[in-house]
């Protein structure tokens, strides 16, 4: 009894599996083109635009199970730019009792080798094979939700309004999307790797809902983690960095807020690595790239700095343009020799306040071989570390205050005042000004980064006469001179010129540049 109750179950099985097949098949082979055909219609109506799938298998009992390959969706009458986006595969999971539901539930789209091209704003020409008259008039739009999108090697390309740029390019290693193509927001979490400076993006957030007309305009918001980035893919500059953030608003608009942390960052000219962190508040065009600089506090040491910019695509370039506004107020110099000059030699100490103008052309080369920085800069209680140098310092003030003999007067603290500009790895100053107490030194000339020479003229302004820079003999007979080296208010000024290098200058008079400057005033065009 119990074999034969146990046969009629298994007979029982068996016969419904054979029907269930043969109801596989019946409706599978009844139904593919209606399924191809709601497919189709779903995505032309939600993205607008012309869908082609090369192959369509579909299985609808027990669960529909739909494979599409070959996917291929452009926007309507655009043949002038990519499709908006290609797939090899899509893989569709739903329950059959959702497909009658309203809205129509999807439980999974699985996608591989999909390829995104997102226009930019505004751009919604038409080519001429496909007039506006000649677009097909809107279906009625099946409402679908689709649980779980998964991607995996997304490629994301935005490309620009200007045919002739090189888009921007993502690649999305792994997103899963939720509860998309509904009215409201879809959830997602992708990981993708940034191209420039290269390294890996951990981001989540919301997204859409879709906006078919302006796919730029889509809203999206979210929050990201950006770490083991290289900086050393960006010529100039080396460490890792690692960045935490949020944004939020339209693909091409978005507003973006975070902090970075570069524990090693040093500039590549100069190898001395410290400790950068920075926190940001920026608008970046998610459509091309461009960057614009709302706010940047960065601190390193014991210094902090404060810049606004831009950092924009330029016509045929591959590199961007960095433009640049950085003001300083209470650095320490110390901090910023020790991340721009060669060797660990400290130079000098002094609280600084700088504003400059910052621009790094787009050209392929190492940063500091195009960076151009102009502005002006001013440092308070300065000391010298080099006790060479402090000691000429000291020197010149006694003598400045007619006390050449007083060793008290020590450990002089000085201000430096002046105006630049950097070009080509050398520095360029005008109206540079040193003051000491009894003493002031006007300058001009150059400072090359490559090598620490420096070739400085200009005047040594003191307020002791002539012969009060000595004693004895020497002063009484310097005594009738005095006159003629009284000039511009002070008691003396001298003509000096200042050479060597950061680490061993040169100071003396430059009674020569008098001299040559005489025989150019004589001088005559040859005839």
């Amino acid at each position: 009894m119990k074999r034969r109750w146990i046969r009629i179950v298994a007979w029982s099985i068996g016969a419904l599996l054979i029907l269930a097949a043969i109801a596989t098949a019946v409706l599978t082979l009844g139904r593919r083109q209606f399924v191809k055909d709601a497919v189709v219609n779903v995505l032309e109506q939600h993205f607008h635009g012309t869908v082609e799938i090369r192959s369509l298998r579909v299985w609808i009992f027990p669960r529909v199970y739909a494979v599409a390959e070959g996917i291929t969706l452009r926007q309507w009458g655009r043949t002038d730019v990519p499709p908006l986006f290609i797939a090899d595969k899509l893989t569709v999971t739903a329950d059959l009792h959702a497909l009658i539901e309203k809205p129509i539930r999807v439980a999974n789209v699985q996608i591989t080798g999909l390829q995104l091209h997102l226009p930019p704003r505004g751009d919604n020409a038409k080519s001429e094979a496909a007039p506006a008259e000649s677009q097909p008039k809107p279906k009625k739009q099946l409402p679908v939700v689709i649980s779980e999108i998964d991607t995996d090697e997304t490629t994301l390309v935005m490309l620009p309004k200007d045919p002739k740029k090189i888009p921007l390019q993502f690649d999305i290693h792994h997103m899963v999307m939720n509860n998309a193509g509904g009215d409201e927001p879809s959830t997602f979490h992708a990981t993708l790797r940034n191209p420039k400076p290269v390294g890996d993006i951990d981001t989540k957030g919301h997204f859409g809902p879709w906006n078919a007309d302006e796919p730029s305009q889509t809203h999206v918001d979210g929050d990201f983690s950006f770490s083991h980035a290289d900086l050393s893919t960006l010529k100039g500059i080396k460490g890792i960095l690692s960045s935490q953030g949020t944004y939020g608003g339209e693909l091409d608009a978005l507003n973006v807020q975070g902090d970075t942390d570069t524990p090693d960052f040093a500039l590549q000219f100069s190898q001395k690595p410290v400790d950068l962190k920075t926190h940001y508040i920026a608008i970046v065009d998610g459509t091309n790239g461009n960057t614009y600089l709302k706010s940047v506090a960065a601190h390193f040491l014991h210094s902090t700095i404060q810049t606004n910019g831009e950092v924009v695509k330029v016509p045929g370039a591959k590199h961007r343009q960095v433009t640049l506004n950085a003001t300083a107020k209470n650095a320490r110099m110390e901090d910023i020799l020790h991340l721009v000059t060669k060797g660990d030699q400290e130079v000098m100490t002094g609280s600084t306040d700088l504003d400059a103008k910052i621009d790094i052309p787009p050209d392929d080369v190492t940063l500091f071989d195009k960076l151009i920085i102009k502005g002006k800069f001013g440092i308070a209680g300065v000391h010298f570390a080099n006790s060479g140098v402090q000691g000429k310092v000291d020197s010149l003030s006694r003598h400045g205050q007619g006390e050449p003999k007083n060793l008290d007067i020590t450990d002089v603290v000085s201000n430096l005042d002046g105006e630049f500009e950097l070009q080509d790895k050398v520095a360029t100053f005008s109206n540079l000004t040193f003051d000491v107490e009894g003493a002031k030194v006007q300058l001009a000339g150059t400072y090359k980064l490559d090598d620490e020479s420096m070739d400085f003229r200009g005047h040594l302004l003191l307020k002791a006469q002539l012969s009060q820079l000595t004693t004895g003999v020497k002063s009484v007979f310097l005594k009738p001179f005095d006159p003629f080296f009284k000039k511009n208010g002070a008691g003396t000024s001298l003509p000096i010129r200042i050479t060597g290098t950061r680490t061993n200058p040169s100071f003396g008079l430059d009674f020569n540049d008098k001299k040559d400057k005489q025989n150019k005033g004589k001088s005559k065009p040859n005839s």
